[in-house]
């Protein structure tokens, strides 16, 4: 049996909410649909918007799963070990920075516009 402290129970709670994230996200684009009246340069922003919004819901995803990995009792010279730390800081460092490009984008496209 796994004991889990209150780092893991926060992580299980945040994977489950990553989820959600992404099962609104994919609703909400199938319910859109395409809208002709909006400008050209609004749906380009707003679908590289949600684009990054789904890369660091799938990245936490993944650091999530990647977490409880390290959890199992492996040997300390496995390979599935060493693969499982490297996958953990990856997608943790590629879920920041999927964060910190939303607002780097936002100013970006502002400055286009003006």
């Amino acid at each position: 049996m796994l004991e889990l402290n209150w780092h893991d129970n926060l992580v299980i709670v945040s994977f489950v909410a990553a989820i959600a994230g992404l099962v609104v996200l994919s609703d909400n684009a199938s319910s859109d649909g395409a809208d002709d009246s909006l400008g050209d340069s609004f749906a380009a922003r707003t679908l590289s918007e949600e684009i990054l919004i789904k890369m660091s819901f799938t990245y936490w995803i993944v650091y999530c799963i990647s977490v409880f990995g390290l959890k199992l009792h492996l040997p300390e010279d496995s390979w599935l070990l060493l693969s499982l730390k490297l996958t953990t800081v990856l997608s943790y460092l590629l879920t920041a920075s999927s964060i910190l490009s939303l607002p780097l984008q936002r100013m970006a496209v502002r400055q286009v516009e003006e």
